[in-house]
C-alpha cells in the first residue's frame, strides 16, 4: 500500500513491457534476460503500479587447465581473461550467483571435492561443504539464499540443497541410481536434474523439497545436463539419442516437443 506495507488477499497481475530484456512470474519474481531495460507492471482492483529494471549481463566465468585446473572470469567480448583461482589442485564447474555478487564452484583441494563459494573478484574464497565425500555442481536459487547440488556421501550421487553459506543441507532424492547436475527454474519453484534410475541416462523434474519427481525424456540413450529457460517454460539438455557426440536439445516444461 502507500505506507509499503505488504498487502495480503489480493489478486495481483504482473507483465513486463519487454520479455526480451525481463520477464517477471505470476508471483512478481522478475529474472533478467539479456542486458537492457524493462518496465514491470502490477495490477490490482484497477491500480497499477510500475518500477524500471535495468539488466547488466555479467561477465562469464570458466575452467581453464593450464597447469592445474583454475577458474577464469572473461567479458562478454572474449578479450580480457582474469584468473580468479590460483592453486596446486584443480578448481571446476563456477556458478554465477543471481546478483552477479559471488560464484560457487568445486574444489579439490583439501583433497577431495568439495564446493567452494568467492567473491566475482576472487576474493574470500570459502569452503561451505566439508566431508569425506564429493560434493559437485552447486547451482543457486533465484533468490540467492540456496545451492543445489549432487553428493555421493550416503553412498550413491543424490541431490541436495543448502542454505548459501553450506548450512542445513537437506537430501532431496533417494534411490540407488545417480542423479545428478540439479539446476533451478526461474521462478524458484522446481528443480530440474538428470538420473540414471531408468538404467540411461534421462531427465527429470521435481519440486524444490523433493517431492512430485516427473521422468520428462525416456529413450535407451543418454539425456544429461538440463537447464530451465529463464521464464520455466522450456529446458534445455544434451542427449546422445541420435548417436555419435552429443547434441543440444530443447523440449517443454513438461516434457514434449523434444527438438534437436
Amino acid at each position: 500500500d502507500a505506507a509499503g506495507n505488504t498487502l495480503t488477499g489480493r489478486t495481483v497481475t504482473w507483465a513486463s513491457n519487454d520479455e526480451a530484456v525481463a520477464t517477471v512470474s505470476t508471483s512478481g519474481l522478475v529474472m533478467g534476460v539479456a542486458a537492457g531495460s524493462a518496465t514491470i507492471t502490477a495490477t490490482s482492483e484497477g491500480q497499477s503500479g510500475t518500477a524500471t529494471v535495468t539488466v547488466t549481463m555479467p561477465a562469464i566465468v570458466f575452467r581453464r587447465s593450464d597447469s592445474a585446473p583454475e577458474i577464469y572470469r572473461v567479458g562478454t567480448d572474449g578479450v580480457t581473461q582474469v584468473q580468479l583461482t590460483n592453486n596446486s589442485a584443480g578448481d571446476y564447474e563456477p556458478f554465477w550467483s543471481p546478483d552477479g555478487s559471488k560464484i560457487a564452484f568445486l574444489s579439490d583441494r583439501d583433497g577431495n571435492r568439495e564446493i567452494y563459494v568467492m567473491n566475482e573478484n576472487g576474493s574470500a574464497q570459502v569452503r561451505i561443504t566439508d566431508n569425506p565425500a564429493e560434493d559437485r555442481h552447486p547451482s543457486w536459487s533465484p533468490d540467492g539464499s540456496r545451492i543445489v547440488f549432487w553428493s555421493d556421501r550416503d553412498g550413491n550421487a543424490e541431490i541436495y540443497v543448502m542454505n548459501a553459506d553450506g548450512s542445513n543441507p537437506v537430501r532431496l532424492t533417494n534411490n540407488t541410481a545417480t542423479d545428478a547436475a540439479p539446476t533451478w527454474s526461474g521462478d524458484g519453484s522446481q528443480i530440474v536434474f538428470y538420473s540414471l534410475r531408468s538404467g540411461a541416462g534421462d531427465i527429470y523434474r521435481m519440486n524444490v523439497d523433493g517431492s512430485d519427481q516427473v521422468r520428462l525424456t525416456n529413450n535407451q540413450a543418454g539425456d544429461f545436463d538440463p537447464e530451465f529457460s529463464p521464464d520455466g517454460s522450456k529446458i534445455a539438455f544434451t542427449s546422445v539419442r541420435d548417436g555419435g557426440d552429443a547434441e543440444i536439445y530443447v523440449m517443454d516444461a513438461d516434457g514434449s516437443n523434444q527438438t534437436r
